[in-house]
């Protein structure tokens, strides 16, 4: 693709010099010839930094926030490298197609929690409802039964796989792409090619706020706008919020035509908002409640347990009913939804005799946590809960402390262990957890992940609920920067295995 043809589609001022440009890269590393180089300020590096480098190895042309004088090759100046680098992946994915009308319609998810389950929720929705859809997020990006592989799983992902994604969505005929909008993403400016699709975005969905991600963002009002921005810059038709929380409040005070309020844990106060009437915690059956708005109401009931699937489900909901869809096609989806790996999963033991409930669940943050932990409670209230979990490494710090204070609250017995250390040392975050778990309270620390599990495991009594809290969906540990194998689902069996060989077929 010729570099002039970039700059056209993007809107970036072309260079005088004209070259075909045969890569687009950031890596400073991978640059080579008849690659653009695209220079992006990052946490730890700076790309901008590496241009002489990346010049000497003979790459077509760069793009830079600054000038490069005696560069030899043509160079975009740009005031955001990090804006141009979607665009420009967008337009190389695009081709010919670019910033031309399709019919595919997108819908995006953020907030702190609930993303994932609420993506898949409108995924079978409007595939019940006949649409060919795909969904791009933190479990994968599939499009019917077609599956996209990623390098560096994320999200949102990285502007090169995003837009490879979208684009191939688009050309297979996806009436409706459903994608994952992250903080990080927003920021970062993955979505700034989404223009270029040349398709309607539909329908934004918040679903909540709380602390998560502060090591990144200056503090929660920076949170809170980087989220605010995915309503007020990229114009959905039509805006769903949870209003049960503050932040909800305010965006939708932000929000023009169109938003509608959805008061998750209310019972209509709000004049013309959405809300679950009657709600009925049916145990491991799952949920039921009245669909209750201005617009439409009837019946939902759910088999995913949990409090948190009334939340989902009934922005999902929201969001189907908004876009026209039946209310018989939206309960009949939801009422066969099977969940999402690694969001309230349980492992299955059918092999065995072990009777204690094994679950999975990615709550990484403290809302997640203790919404997950009262959760389990609720459907188990004579249960002892055994939760293991961990916390991140290079990651918010504050909230090690906070997550040890709501596994005092909420378990009967906390294993304290890892979760991605990366390069931090896996015994520094333990400490930090163990800060705000009062002494006294029954816990342990096993430092290494499949140790704890096997712990839990060979300890259990038939009264137990075990509860993996933290890796969710993933399938790898983050170790000293390095990843490696890991499902937790096959250590639980391994351990399973190991307890009857060693104790016999009771327990």
């Amino acid at each position: 693709m010729k570099l002039s043809l970039i700059c056209r589609l993007t809107g970036a001022e072309a260079p005088r010099e004209d070259v075909e440009i045969t890569r687009i890269t950031t890596d400073s590393r991978k640059a080579g010839a008849g690659d653009l180089f695209i220079a992006i300020r990052g946490v730890r590096t700076d790309g901008h930094d590496y241009i002489d480098e990346v010049i000497k190895k003979g790459v077509a042309a760069v793009a830079s926030e600054r000038e490069v004088p005696g560069a030899g090759v043509p160079v975009v100046v740009t005031d955001s490298t990090r804006k141009f680098v979607s665009r420009a992946y967008s337009a190389w994915y695009g081709g010919d197609e670019a910033c031309r009308p399709h019919k595919t319609r997108l819908v995006a998810v953020t907030g702190t929690n609930g993303k994932t389950t609420i993506t898949h929720m409108m995924r079978d929705i409007l595939s019940n409802a006949g649409y060919k859809v795909g969904v791009i997020g933190t479990v994968g990006a599939s499009l019917g039964e077609r599956g996209y592989g990623s390098a560096y799983p994320m999200t949102t992902p990285s502007p090169d796989e995003f837009y490879s994604f979208l684009w191939d969505m688009i050309r297979n005929g996806a009436d409706y792409i459903v994608f994952e909008a992250s903080s990080h993403g927003i920021s970062q400016e993955r979505l700034a090619g989404l223009d270029m699709l040349g398709c309607e975005m539909s329908a934004a969905i918040f679903t909540n706020l709380t602390p998560e991600h502060l090591d990144y963002h200056a503090d929660m009002e920076d949170y809170f706008y980087v989220k605010s921005r995915l309503f007020t810059e990229f114009s959905p038709k039509i805006s769903i919020i949870n209003t049960s929380d503050e932040y909800g409040r305010r965006l939708i005070s932000m929000c023009g035509e169109g938003a509608v309020a959805v008061d998750t844990e209310g019972d209509g106060g709000q004049p013309g908002s959405v809300y679950p009437h009657s709600v009925v915690m049916a145990g491991t059956s799952g949920v039921e409640y009245m669909y209750t708005s201005p617009r439409a109401i009837f019946p939902i009931a759910c088999p995913v347990p949990g409090r948190y699937t009334v939340y989902n489900s009934i922005e999902a909901a929201a969001c189907a009913v908004e876009l026209g869809i039946d209310p018989v096609t939206v309960r009949e989806a939801l009422g066969v939804f099977g969940g999402v790996r690694g969001r309230m999963e349980r492992v299955r033991c059918d092999k065995t005799k072990f009777s204690p409930p094994v679950l999975i669940d990615f709550a990484h943050t403290p809302a997640a946590l203790e919404g997950l932990m009262l959760s389990v409670r609720e459907l188990e209230p004579t249960k002892r809960l055994v939760l293991l979990f961990g916390c991140g490494g290079d990651r918010d710090r504050t909230k090690r402390p906070v997550m040890g204070g709501i596994a005092a609250r909420t378990a009967d017995f906390t294993i304290v262990t890892s979760d991605n250390s990366r390069t931090e040392r896996p015994e520094d975050i333990i400490s930090e957890i163990l800060a705000g778990i009062p002494e006294g309270t029954p816990h342990t620390t096993i430092v290494k992940r499949a140790e704890a599990i096997e712990y839990a495991i060979m300890n259990a009594t038939p009264n137990d609920v075990i509860i993996l809290a933290g890796k969710g969906h993933e399938s790898y540990e983050d170790v000293g920067g390095v990843r490696r194998d890991f499902d937790e689902r096959a250590y639980v069996m391994a351990a399973v295995e190991k307890r009857y060989a060693v104790k016999g077929e009771g327990i």
